[in-house]
């Protein structure tokens, strides 16, 4: 054999190579989508687009429509006061979803729009996973911690729910990214994305960590992404680092899921 005719079949043999390893990523990274579609938080997102509830609730559940008769003059949104004077409790919130509204709360007679019975289009787990989406879209039951108050406080402020989702819980999708979505605070990734508070606060301040930054194929994702993680640099204070890291750690310690699971 030649050497040009070698050399040809080593260069086509790369070729192979490099197309079959394309291949595989781009089939891994379509899985790996799928599987973040059934997170529970994602799953219950898209139940509530498919149930209706964003026609009244409004999108994310936090621009309700106005509800002629009721006590509130609109239907409730899951943000605010409003909801804490609806649901006291998580049993309250999945009897609203699957009965229309708690036993011990019967519905508003003079409302002129009342709340479906879901219980019948959905089965216990999808009813888990729309609990959970609610939940967390609502901040309902956050630590009394005062760090973590703070945090989910700074978190808002700094606008990281935009990208991260509700509580962070994901799932925003990102093309051009490793997996195709920003990854969420409580997701199985986030130990391998940020490993120590060194890291957290690079992240942060300046939108990518040091070890990430030095990678050349982290490298080519972070530079192909749609969505960048910002710089916050000054904008976000030494004492918003402590405060928001204190809030990802409960968020990681108190997953968005129904007990029976």
């Amino acid at each position: 054999m030649t050497r040009a005719a070698t050399a040809a079949i080593l260069m086509l043999s790369t070729v192979a190579v490099v197309e079959a390893g394309a291949l595989g990523f781009l089939f891994w990274r379509a899985r790996e989508g799928r599987r973040a579609s059934t997170f529970p938080i994602e799953h219950g997102r898209q139940l509530a687009d498919s149930m209706g509830c964003f026609g009244c609730h409004g999108p994310g559940g936090g621009q309700p429509i106005p509800n002629p008769g009721s006590k509130s003059g609109e239907v409730p949104g899951w943000t605010g006061g409003t909801w804490m004077m609806w649901n006291k409790s998580e049993g309250d919130l999945r009897a609203w979803i699957v009965d229309g509204h708690p036993s011990n709360r019967p519905a508003d007679p003079k409302a002129l729009i009342h709340m479906p019975a879901f219980g019948r289009f959905l089965d216990p787990r999808a009813q888990d996973d729309l609990v959970a989406y609610v939940l967390a879209v609502s901040q309902f039951g956050n630590s009394r911690d005062d760090a973590v108050s703070a945090g989910k406080d700074a978190a808002f402020r700094l606008g990281c729910f935009g990208c991260h989702g509700p509580e962070g819980r994901g799932l925003v999708r990102n093309p051009g990214s490793f997996k195709g979505f920003v990854p969420p605070w409580d997701g199985p990734d986030y130990p391998d994305l940020v490993r120590d508070d060194a890291e957290f606060r690079q992240w942060v301040r300046n939108g990518v960590s040091d070890r990430f930054r030095a990678n050349p194929a982290a490298k080519v994702f972070l530079d192909n992404q749609a969505i960048a993680m910002p710089a916050y640099r000054d904008r976000a204070s030494d004492e918003d680092l402590r405060s928001l890291a204190a809030f990802v750690a409960w968020v990681r310690a108190n997953p968005r899921v129904s007990p029976r699971r």
